[in-house]
C-alpha cells in the first residue's frame, strides 16, 4: 500500500515546511529591517561628520579672514616687498628687516591663542616675506605655485593635508589656510597662510562621531590613506600595519587597503600593503561619490565591517564611519537562535520520515572517513601548503605513521603535475638521513596525484627560535653540520634546493638521536646546469623565500648554482644565533634591496668569532666570495663542533622541557612532512617583523 503510506508521510512534511517558510520569511522580514536601520545610522553619522568639517572649515577661515584684515599688516608688508626688490634677492635683508617684529606683533598672540602651527606671509611673487619660522624667509613657497596664485587674486581657501616630516618617526599633516591681505584701496598685496594641525584637528573633530565598540568615523586622502587618528593604533601594531614604537600615530601612515583576510584573526596570507586593493569604500569614495554598504566589506584590518562614506571635493578628502558587521547587528543573534531552534525542531520531527536516508548517508560517510589511498589508510590533515595538502595516514598492512600529500585538484595544470612529480623523483633519489624520506607514490581513485613519505614529529627550526629565542652557538653548529650533510648530497647529484629556510629544517628524534634533522620540501629543487625541458619554473622568475634569497636569485635567476644553497645556509645559521632573520622590511622591495646592497648587522659578542666568520662569508654578496662547497663549510663545522659539542645531555633536557610545553605538539603545528612552499613568492612573517610567539 504505497500511495497510502505516501500520503501518511506527505502531510506532515508539507506542513513542516511551510512553517519553516514562514520563519524564514519573519526572519528576513527583520533582517532587512535591521539592515535599514543600520544604514541610516551610519548615513546620519557621515552627514553630521561632513557638517561639522564644514562648520570648522568656515571657523578657520574666519579667523584666518580677520588676521589678514589686521590693519597693522599692510604698511610692515609692503615696506618688505620694497626691500625684497632693492636687495636684489638678499634673503638677509628680509630676515634682519624691524617690519618682521612688527608682523609678529599683529599676528602672534592670536596664532598661539588659536594654537596653529606656523603662518607665513608671500609675495605675488611666491616669496616668503614674513614667517614665524625664520628659515622659511626669502625662499619660495613649499606650497602649490596654483594655489597662491589662486589667493593672490582674490580667493580664500584652505588646501588638503599636505604632508611635512616633522621627525624621522612622525610625519606632520598641515592644512593651510590661503588668505590675500588687501591695501587700503582693496588691491591684493600679500597672501597670508597660517598652517593647521590637520593629525590633531580632524581626530579630535570626528573621535566624538565613532559609533558602539567597534565603530570609527575617519578621513582619508585621495591616495588612500588615513587623515586622521585611528581608534585601533594598538590593534594595527600588533598586526604590523604600525610600528611597534608608540609615539608613531596611524596619521598618514596607513592604507585603506584590503588585506584579503582578518589580519586581526591571525590571516597571514596578505600582498605587500601596496599591492593590496582599496577596501570597496574608498574606491567609490575616491571616484567622487557617496553611498553606504550594510551587507558587508573587508575594512583596512580585514575585519567585515558595514559603512557609510562621503567625499568632500573641496577639500579633496574623504569621510567614512564603519562598524563591525558582528556589532552592527548583534541584535539579530537572539532572532537567529530562535530561528536555529524552530528549525531544529522541524528537522527533528522529520527525522523519522527520513531515517532511511539517514542511515544510508552514514554509511557513506563511514565509507569517506574510511578511504584508503593505495596501501594507505587516511585519518586526518596535518598541514597544508601552497599547493598540497598533507594527511596522516598509516601503511595497512605495516601500520607505519606516515605523512601523505595530494595535489590540489584546483592546482592540477600540467606543468604543477609535472612539478609535483619532479619533487617526488628528486626527493626519492636522495637517501642521506638528514633529508626526507619517500615511500611511495601513485594516483587517486579521481586521478589526484599524491606520494608517501616519512612522518617527521618535532619541530621547525622557525618555531623553536620564534618560541625559545636564540640557540647556543653549539647547537646551531649541530644543526647546520646536518643540514650541510643533506644538501652536499643533492649537490653531488647536481641538484640545488633553491628553498632552504627555518621552516622548511625540522628538529626530531630518531633512533634515540635527539636534534635529529630532516630537510623538507624540495619542491623548488632543480639541476644546477639546465636544459629547457627541465625548467619547469621560469629561470626568469622570482623564486623562493624573499626573506632567505641569495642576491644572484633577485638580478640573475639563471646563474643560480650550489653558492646560492650557501647564501641560505648561512641565512639560516644567522636567525639560528640572532634570534632574527638577517634582513626585515616593511615590504618586498626593501628586503629585495637589503639582500642585494645590505650589510648584516653584527652578531652577539657570544658567537665565536670563527663562527661568526664563516656564517658572514656564506652571506657575501658574490657568490664567489662564499665557500666553494657545501663539504668545505662542513669541513669547518665539524671543527668548531670538536671544540665546542652539543651534549646528548643537553639535548635530552631541552626536549624533555618541550614536550613538557607542548604535550599534544603535531609535528610543529603544521610543519609536518614535506608541505610545498611554491613556487610562489612566500613572504613569511611580514618580512620579518612578526612578533614571537
Amino acid at each position: 500500500m504505497p500511495f497510502p503510506m505516501a500520503r501518511l508521510y506527505l502531510l506532515p512534511l508539507a506542513f513542516a515546511v511551510l512553517l519553516a517558510a514562514v520563519g524564514r520569511w519573519a526572519y528576513v522580514a527583520v533582517e532587512r529591517a535591521s539592515a535599514d536601520q543600520v544604514r541610516a545610522k551610519l548615513e546620519t553619522i557621515v552627514a553630521s561628520s561632513v557638517a561639522a568639517v564644514d562648520l570648522w572649515t568656515r571657523n578657520q577661515r574666519a579667523i584666518a579672514e580677520d588676521l589678514a584684515a589686521d590693519p597693522r599688516l599692510e604698511e610692515p608688508v609692503l615696506a618688505l616687498r620694497n626691500r625684497w626688490r632693492e636687495s636684489d634677492g638678499g634673503r638677509a635683508a628680509l630676515q634682519d628687516a624691524p617690519e618682521q617684529a612688527r608682523i609678529e606683533a599683529a599676528l602672534g598672540d592670536a596664532i598661539a591663542r588659536h594654537r596653529f602651527l606656523a603662518w607665513r606671509i608671500w609675495s605675488p611673487g611666491l616669496i616668503c616675506l614674513a614667517s614665524s619660522e625664520r628659515e622659511a624667509i626669502g625662499r619660495p613657497s613649499a606650497i602649490d605655485p596654483a594655489l597662491i596664485h589662486r589667493a593672490m587674486d582674490g580667493e580664500e581657501l584652505i588646501t588638503p593635508p599636505l604632508e611635512f616630516e616633522a621627525s624621522a618617526q612622525a610625519p606632520l599633516g598641515v592644512m593651510a589656510m590661503l588668505t590675500p591681505i588687501h591695501d587700503a584701496t582693496g588691491e591684493v598685496i600679500s597672501v597670508l597662510g597660517i598652517g593647521i594641525d590637520a593629525a590633531t584637528s580632524f581626530s579630535a573633530l570626528l573621535a566624538v562621531a565613532s559609533p558602539g565598540e567597534t565603530g570609527e568615523t575617519y578621513a582619508f586622502s585621495t591616495d588612500g590613506r588615513l587623515l586622521s587618528r585611528s581608534r585601533f593604533e594598538e590593534q594595527l601594531r600588533d598586526i604590523g600595519l604600525l610600528p611597534a614604537d608608540p609615539s608613531v600615530s596611524s596619521f598618514r601612515r596607513v592604507s585603506i587597503r584590503d588585506p584579503g583576510g582578518d589580519l586581526t584573526a591571525g590571516f597571514d596570507e596578505a600582498p605587500p600593503v601596496l599591492a593590496r586593493p582599496l577596501t570597496q569604500m574608498a574606491a567609490s569614495a575616491l571616484e567622487g561619490l557617496s553611498g553606504a554598504n550594510v551587507e558587508g566589506y573587508r575594512d583596512y584590518r580585514g575585519v567585515l565591517v558595514a559603512g557609510a562614506w562621503a567625499w568632500l571635493p573641496e577639500l579633496q578628502l574623504g569621510l567614512a564611519t564603519e562598524i563591525d558587521v558582528e556589532e552592527a547587528y548583534g541584535g539579530l543573534a537572539e532572532l537567529r537562535l530562535r530561528f536555529v531552534s524552530m528549525s531544529g525542531l522541524l528537522v527533528v520531527a522529520a527525522a523519522g520520515l527520513f531515517g532511511y536516508s539517514a542511515l544510508i548517508g552514514r554509511m557513506r560517510g563511514s565509507v569517506e572517513r574510511a578511504r584508503q589511498l593505495g596501501r594507505y589508510r587516511i585519518e586526518r590533515v596535518i598541514g597544508r601548503g601552497g599547493m598540497g595538502t598533507v594527511y596522516l595516514a598509516s601503511h595497512a598492512l605495516l601500520r607505519r605513521p606516515t605523512a601523505i600529500k595530494l595535489l590540489r585538484k584546483e592546482h592540477s595544470s600540467s606543468e604543477a603535475v609535472a612539478r609535483f612529480e619532479r619533487e617526488v623523483q628528486v626527493t626519492a633519489s636522495l637517501t642521506h638521513p638528514n633529508t626526507i624520506a619517500i615511500y611511495d607514490y601513485g594516483r587517486t581513485f579521481d586521478g589526484t596525484f599524491y606520494y608517501a613519505m616519512e612522518y617527521v614529529e618535532g619541530v621547525t627550526l622557525r618555531a623553536c627560535v620564534d618560541e625559545e629565542g636564540p640557540m647556543p652557538p653549539a647547537r646551531a653548529v649541530h644543526v647546520l653540520l646536518q643540514i650541510c650533510g643533506s644538501i652536499g648530497e643533492a649537490h653531488a647529484h647536481g641538484l640545488i634546493h633553491r628553498d632552504l629556510k627555518p621552516s622548511n629544517v625540522m628538529l626530531c628524534e630518531r633512533g634515540r638521536v635527539l636534534d635529529f634533522v630532516k630537510v623538507l620540501d624540495f619542491g623548488l629543487v632543480r639541476p644546477q646546469t639546465q636544459t629547457p625541458d627541465l625548467a619547469l619554473t621560469k629561470t626568469s622568475s622570482l623564486t623562493g623565500t624573499p626573506l632567505y634569497m641569495p642576491p644572484e636569485a633577485i638580478e640573475a635567476p639563471d646563474t643560480l648554482d650550489a653558492r646560492g644553497d650557501i647564501y641560505q645556509i648561512g641565512a639560516i645559521g644567522y636567525f639560528l644565533l640572532s634570534g632574527h632573520h638577517v634582513f626585515r622590511g616593511d615590504n618586498l622591495v626593501e628586503v629585495l634591496d637589503q639582500h642585494l646592497h645590505a650589510e648584516p648587522k653584527p652578531l652577539g659578542a657570544d658567537i665565536p668569532d670563527v663562527l661568526r666568520g664563516w656564517i658572514l662569508r656564506c652571506l657575501a654578496k658574490a657568490p664567489g666570495d662564499r665557500p666553494d662547497s657545501v663539504d668545505e663549510l662542513a669541513a669547518a663545522l665539524e671543527t668548531l663542533a670538536a671544540e665546542t659539542p652539543w651534549s646528548r645531555d643537553r639535548a635530552a633536557a631541552w626536549w624533555r622541557d618541550w614536550w613538557s610545553a607542548h604535550p599534544a605538539a603535531d609535528a610543529a603545528g603544521g610543519d609536518a612532512g614535506s608541505l610545498p612552499s611554491g613556487a610562489e613568492v612566500d613572504i613569511e612573517h611580514r618580512m620579518g617583523h612578526a612578533p614571537r610567539a
